[in-house]
């Protein structure tokens, strides 16, 4: 029996194993060319250099005019943040920038109210034999007149109801207030001691609520509430005696602030509402002759209109 002969894989042999030096010798040729190119740039005269960034400018410029509106021209110098030369003019525009402040800033907008010196007169008359009991200080100080009432004047220890002199006094500061239109801040304080109970959860509700008491009472006597602001400061901000000691009883306070600034009464604006009228067509004159008029239908209109 004869035996059929077997084929044998033949292994190829070759130098593809040594392939990658190729790839290799690319990537050393472009190094190579790299570091030519750095060292050519590098022992480049300054002003050839400089020539390059001009015409980069002149050509970034063409493009910024493309998307900007505005030329926009000038280079940064080395160790500096500013633009020098021509910054543009939305750059350079300080109306602008004056306008956007004016926007943003409220304060600029207000009212002028009543003179703070003159009012400050009037009180320290009004409220002599408070000020003179030192249960009431008047303070200026820049934008604001302060009057601050002690603790002991208004309310009990860990309490926000007003007692009974302090209402009358708040009657006698109202009548001072009344007639003016100074924005007012109705701001409250505690002392030291921790709040958390079933009424008051934090020392800043004791505080708020001893302000909205104050609040409560000057309205009720003829203050505008859209002139009042309530702030609570809780037990962040003491009152300390001569000694620099904290007075837990002076700082069971409310402070009245009042503005130099006036409330600025909203200017309604009523637009005329413009009604369109139709036109009023003119009638047509009927026509002295019959006309016959036939309709696609076949239908057969006798009439003398001309319309």
């Amino acid at each position: 029996m004869r035996v059929r002969p077997r084929t044998r894989l033949k292994m190829h042999s070759g130098n593809d194993l040594h392939r990658w030096t190729v790839s290799f010798a690319d990537f050393m040729t472009l190094m190579f060319a790299v570091f030519v190119l750095l060292y050519a740039v590098s022992i480049n005269q300054e002003e050839q250099y400089k020539e390059v960034i001009v015409k980069i400018q002149k050509a970034s410029k063409l493009l910024n005019q493309s998307v900007f509106s505005s030329e926009r021209e000038g280079i940064l110098t080395e160790n500096s943040n500013s633009i020098i030369e021509d910054s543009g003019p939305a750059i350079r525009s300080e109306g602008m920038i004056n306008q956007a402040n004016d926007e943003l800033s409220d304060v600029d907008t207000l009212k002028a109210g009543w003179e703070l010196k003159q009012l400050k007169t009037e009180l320290e008359v009004l409220l002599s034999s408070e000020i003179d009991e030192e249960v009431l200080k008047l303070d200026l100080d820049g934008d604001w007149l302060t009057i601050e009432m002690g603790g002991d004047l208004l309310f009990a220890g860990g309490s926000h109801t007003l007692l009974i002199a302090a209402k009358k006094r708040l009657n006698k500061i109202s009548e001072a207030l009344k007639p003016i239109n100074n924005l007012l801040r109705i701001r409250g304080y505690t002392d030291n001691n921790l709040i958390a109970d079933e009424i008051y959860q934090s020392n800043w509700e004791l505080s708020g609520a001893r302000a909205f008491s104050v609040l409560h009472a000057l309205n009720s006597h003829g203050i505008d509430g859209r002139r009042m602001v309530v702030e609570a400061y809780g037990r962040y901000t003491l009152a300390k005696d001569a000694q620099g000691k904290i007075d837990k009883l002076g700082s069971r306070r409310v402070v009245i602030a009042i503005s130099k600034y006036a409330l600025v009464e909203p200017v309604a604006i009523i637009k005329a509402k413009v009604e369109k009228k139709e036109p009023i067509k003119a009638k047509v004159k009927d026509s002295e002759n019959i006309q016959e008029i036939y309709l696609p239908n076949e239908r057969l209109i006798i009439t003398t209109r001309m319309d």
